[in-house]
C-alpha cells in the first residue's frame, strides 16, 4: 500500500478565507482585499486555490505549521497579549492506495482548529470593532450549527445553518459530516471571567453531544 500525505492551512478573517501559506496572497490581507473563494464539492465546501504540500514525514508538516502560524492575524487588547483575530485551519490529509487495486483509494483527513474567542468590547478594550463583530457573529453562527445537529434525531435531514458563515461551511464535514469532533476548551483562572467560563463550558458541552457514524472513506468508484 502506498500512502501519501498532504497538508494546507488557512485562516478566516473577517469573514474571509486567506490562505496562510501562501505569502502573496496574504498580501491581499493587507490591504483588505478579497479572501479565496469557497465552492460546493459534493458533499462539503471546498477552497479554490488553496496552496496543498506533500508531506514526507512529521518534521514537514510542523515547518509548515510554524510557517503558517506566523503568518496569522494577532493584535493585543486588555484581556490578551496576542489574541487571534481569526480562525484558523491546519488540515492534514492521508491517502492509501492499495497496490494490488489501484483503484481503490482511502482518504482520511484530520482537521485541527483554532477557534478565536468570543468578545466583548467592554473588556476588551477593542477598537476595532469589525473585528469582533465578526468572530462573534461566527461563533454564534457555530453554536447554532452544534444546537441543531444535537437536537437531530436519528435518520432526520433537519435545517443546518452551515451557510450562514465561512467557518461553519469549512467545519461542515468536521461536525456533522463522516467524522469523530473533539473540542478542548480553555478557561481562564481568574474569578473575575467565571462567566465567560461558564459560557464556554456550555458551548463545549453542547458539542460534546454530536453523534456521528464514521464510515471508511472509499472512493465510490469501487463501490
Amino acid at each position: 500500500k502506498k500512502y501519501t500525505v498532504y497538508c494546507s492551512y488557512l485562516q478566516v478573517y473577517k469573514e474571509r478565507v486567506y490562505d496562510l501559506l501562501n505569502k502573496s496572497h496574504l498580501k491581499r490581507l493587507v490591504t483588505d482585499g478579497p479572501g479565496l473563494k469557497l465552492k460546493w464539492n459534493k458533499d462539503f465546501f471546498a477552497v479554490e486555490n488553496l496552496y496543498t504540500f506533500e508531506c514526507r514525514s512529521a518534521e514537514d508538516i510542523l515547518a509548515l505549521y510554524h510557517f503558517g502560524i506566523k503568518n496569522k492575524v494577532v493584535a493585543s487588547h486588555n484581556m490578551n497579549n496576542a489574541s487571534s483575530r481569526s480562525h484558523s485551519m491546519l488540515k492534514v490529509t492521508i491517502e492509501c492506495v492499495d497496490g494490488k487495486q489501484p483503484d481503490n483509494t482511502v482518504v482520511s483527513t484530520l482537521q485541527l482548529v483554532d477557534l478565536a474567542g468570543s468578545e466583548r468590547q467592554s473588556q476588551t478594550g477593542n477598537v476595532t470593532s469589525k473585528e469582533s463583530i465578526d468572530i462573534n457573529k461566527s461563533l454564534l453562527t457555530l453554536r447554532q450549527v452544534i444546537t441543531a445537529l444535537t437536537e437531530r434525531r436519528d435518520g432526520e435531514q433537519g435545517y443546518v445553518p452551515y451557510r450562514d458563515s465561512k467557518l461553519t461551511c469549512l467545519l461542515r464535514q468536521s461536525l456533522g459530516g463522516n467524522s469523530f469532533t473533539l473540542m478542548l476548551a480553555c478557561l481562564n483562572p481568574c474569578d473575575g471571567q467565571m462567566d465567560e467560563n461558564f459560557s464556554t463550558l456550555s458551548y463545549a458541552a453542547k458539542a460534546s453531544n454530536i453523534s456521528n457514524k464514521p464510515i471508511k472513506n472509499e472512493d465510490p468508484k469501487t463501490q
